[in-house]
Order: structure tokens, then C-alpha cells, then sequence
């Protein structure tokens, strides 16, 4: 019988960050909860029961106060996994991006979780 791990990249790839005034760097944005949110993901017993793995690739929009505000996935195996991931994602916390003056701002942060079944 396969046992389940959830493998979970810890690489955030960001996107950009918005009202960047061109002068000095803009700082984006940061997960704060990440970890312990992404552990937290229950590996969807139909996705189990066809050995279904993959990678759920999500652009997650963040606001100024380090919500979620909007989520587009990129890419995922099936529908299972994406509704998984779908489902934490109001839990997630981050610091916000910051513009060069230091102002929080909206910023784009992509986010890959991999499932992956082990024996």
C-alpha cells in the first residue's frame, strides 16, 4: 500500500510588483505562514486511489495589507489537486510588497505545490 507525502516546493517565484516608481528597489512580497499552511493540505483520496501526482502551479494577487485578494492557477494535474490547494489558500498570510519608497503596495507571487506519492 502507497503511502502519502505531500512534497511541497518551498521556492515562491514572484511575478512583480506593482507602483514601482523606477527609483530604488521595490521589495515583494513575503509569505509569513507559508509553511505551516502548505503542511496542512490534505492529499485528495481519488487522487490517491489513480496514483495522481503533480504540480499545482498558482499566481496568487496580494494586497497591500498581505491578503489574497485574487488566485489564477497556472497549472495542475487534475481538478482534485487544484481544489486542494484552492482550499487553504484564504489562510495564507504575507508580508506585503513594498514600493522604493516603502509603501506597501500590490504585488503578484507565483506558488508551486507538488503532490507526490511515496511507497
Amino acid at each position: 500500500m502507497k503511502k502519502t507525502l505531500l512534497t511541497i516546493a518551498m521556492a515562491l517565484f514572484v511575478l512583480g510588483v506593482q507602483a514601482n516608481n523606477g527609483e530604488g528597489k521595490a521589495e515583494n512580497p513575503k509569505p509569513v505562514n507559508y509553511k505551516e499552511v502548505i503542511s496542512n493540505i490534505t492529499y485528495p483520496l481519488s487522487c490517491k486511489e489513480k496514483g495522481i501526482e503533480g504540480q499545482v502551479l498558482v499566481t496568487l494577487k496580494i494586497d497591500q495589507h498581505g491578503k489574497v485578494i485574487n488566485q489564477h492557477f497556472k497549472e495542475y494535474p487534475c481538478t482534485e489537486l487544484r481544489d486542494a490547494v484552492k482550499e487553504i489558500l484564504p489562510k495564507l498570510n504575507f508580508e506585503p510588497a513594498k514600493n522604493s519608497n516603502g509603501d506597501p503596495v500590490v504585488g503578484l507571487i507565483a506558488v508551486p505545490v507538488n503532490f507526490k506519492l511515496t511507497i
